[in-house]
């Protein structure tokens, strides 16, 4: 059932409504009338999302505070089937979305960045269930030559000279302060991983205040994303698996230090054996780097 529609020159403008069982519901019905305050209070309060077609343009609005994941469940299917629809590139849609520091606006005419900023709310709005929405693709390790980026050409390096430990050659580069990107030593903790090290960069997602607080928790403990926690997870397993280097291209939505941000980068995962030492018993680590995009928001 529509809420609402009108036609302004020859663009129709329809508004409807799904509710926080996730059914498409009457707004008017519901509350008596339509205006904007009824709206803003639907969003806000009640928790709905507002869907609006002009054209071929679609918006949704919602805010995390209020959605519920049945709302979100039928978005993200409702975007699962246009993406499978090939026929539909030429759609613009665009997700309005609130958070606590703020509102972030997202559009474009692939259907695949826009379920990564659902899957994201998800998280946020169900902590207890969290997905790896960052989109993720593996890459040979021979194709970090064409990426020109002469820090992750020196992490490779320096773990072939120690013959994967953490050898001399891998510990200089950790220590080398003239790096200035994010980069995790990681050792396996239960389900999760425990970070023995880490460092930030002007370009992370979180500030300086936050990050500096990462050394000695779990993935778990410190990282404010659980997307981001599911995804360090599934990349760190696969170069504990493989017993050599992982090189992956990502992108996706991170709940940074300033709200939702789209982000675009490499991660090299690259597995060490660790010797036996007053504080850790011999046994598996990942150096995590991450290496970013030109002309792109970057997370380094």
């Amino acid at each position: 059932m529509f809420n609402g529609s009108r036609i302004t020159g020859l663009i129709g403008i329809t508004t409807h409504w799904i509710d926080e069982s996730g059914q498409v519901a009457d707004l008017a019905a519901k509350l008596g009338r339509l205006g904007e305050d009824v709206s803003e209070f639907a969003i806000h309060t009640m928790g709905w999302i507002r869907c609006t077609t002009i054209g071929a343009f679609e918006e949704y609005s919602f805010d995390t505070r209020s959605v519920r994941i049945g709302a979100l469940d039928t978005l993200l299917h409702r975007l699962t089937h246009e993406e499978a629809q090939t026929s539909d590139s030429l759609r613009l849609r665009c997700i309005e979305v609130t958070t606590p520091l703020g509102t972030t606006k997202i559009s474009d005419d692939r259907p695949s960045r826009l379920i990564s900023l659902v899957l994201k709310c998800m998280e946020i709005a169900d902590p207890r269930s969290p997905q790896d929405s960052i989109r993720r693709g593996r890459l040979d390790v021979a194709s970090l030559t064409s990426l020109g980026d002469p820090v992750a050409n020196k992490l490779i390096a320096a773990w072939r000279e120690s013959s994967g430990a953490l050898g001399a050659p891998v510990s200089e580069f950790l220590a080398d302060r003239g790096i200035e990107r994010s980069i995790k030593v990681m050792v396996p903790h239960g389900e999760t991983f425990r970070l023995l090290s880490y460092k930030g960069s002007p370009n992370a997602p979180w500030d300086p205040a936050t990050w500096r607080g990462f050394q000695g928790g779990t993935l778990d403990q410190v990282v404010p994303d659980r997307g981001m926690i599911e995804s360090v997870k599934a990349s760190t397993r696969s170069a504990l698996d493989a017993r050599e280097p992982v090189v992956e291209h990502c992108e996706g939505v991170v709940l940074a230090s300033d709200g939702l941000k789209e982000f675009e980068w490499y991660r090299i995962s690259v597995p060490v054996d660790l010797p036996k030492s007053r504080f850790q018993p011999a046994g598996q680590a990942v150096i995590a780097l991450l290496t970013p995009l030109p002309q792109a928001r970057r997370a380094a």
